[in-house]
């Protein structure tokens, strides 16, 4: 079955960038560890802001998506021969040992 994609279930690069942005920013960095203080909810309206294209329940969808997928790239970099080199980003590889991680 075919699904209908809206302007609100595809994200653009423009889209994905800015909620990445965000998300690098040392004092939002701080906002989402445990025991902040800060609720996931308003978390995710802080981000919406930045992104009017889309509901905050899409927000927040994508955001989670964003930290599962850093978590497990972070998981696997920390094991032992796992991991992307310098030289392998500077050529734009984007694999761990033949699987693709999805950033």
């Amino acid at each position: 079955m075919a699904r209908n994609h809206t302007q609100h279930s595809v994200w653009t690069q423009t889209e994905q960038e800015e909620l990445i942005q965000w998300l690098e920013e040392p004092h939002n960095l701080q906002k989402i560890k445990k025991g902040s203080g800060i609720s996931k909810k308003a978390i995710i309206v802080e981000i919406a802001t930045r992104i009017p294209s889309k509901p905050a329940v899409k927000v927040g969808y994508k955001y989670d998506s964003l930290l599962k997928s850093y978590r497990a790239a972070a998981k696997l970099n920390n094991q032992s021969g796992w991991g992307l080199s310098e030289g392998d980003l500077n050529t734009g590889r984007r694999y761990l040992r033949g699987t693709y991680i999805k950033l």
